[in-house]
């Protein structure tokens, strides 16, 4: 597996985003919940992440603090995004969150969520805000790589998707230095 983290690009999502946005996203949904929902409930929730609703997104997180960053590799075009912004329950005294982070299956592993991180911490300090928190299924292997950037349970919730019930986990940063630096 090749690293390319010096060849990622990650800048502000723009409204021209939005269709590459959605297809991260449907594709992400698709290949990160197989085996830990059902494929029905991943379809359904798939097909809701459309450009319009990204569109609507986009134009939602500029009218806050919050702020949608796109990750792009050179003839790929955007392979992530990370959506952030004020915190909606406070955790801990924590008071920014990053509502999804998601990657292209191809290109986990390669640096690509450690940029989207690091942009979404140098959002919140420029922002004022100085410590962050994330939801994820108990069941996603991407608590490792929460784990692995500093990240600290700090809260559980089950949550509900149609009839079904799931466990999360918040991981919580309580201190952004180490991943603006």
């Amino acid at each position: 597996m090749s690293r390319v983290s010096a060849d990622i690009s990650v800048r502000p999502a723009t409204a021209e985003d939005a269709g590459a946005i959605a297809r991260v996203h449907r594709e992400s949904w698709r290949t990160s919940y197989t085996g830990i929902l059902p494929l029905e409930l991943i379809e359904r929730e798939a097909s809701r992440k459309s450009e319009i609703v990204w569109r609507h997104r986009l134009e939602a997180a500029r009218s806050v603090s919050g702020q949608v960053w796109i990750a792009e590799l050179p003839r790929e075009g955007i392979v992530g995004f990370a959506s952030c912004g004020d915190a909606r329950t406070a955790i801990e005294g924590l008071d920014a969150e990053i509502y999804a982070l998601y990657v292209v299956q191809p290109r986990q592993r390669q640096g690509v969520g450690r940029e989207l991180m690091r942009a979404c911490a140098k959002h919140f300090v420029r922002q004022g805000l100085f410590g962050m928190y994330l939801w994820v299924l108990r069941a996603n292997r991407a608590r490792l790589f929460y784990e692995a950037m500093g990240g600290d349970e700090v809260g559980t919730r089950q949550e509900r998707l149609g009839l079904h019930r799931y466990d999360e986990i918040a991981y919580g940063w309580h201190d952004l230095t180490p991943l603006v630096s």
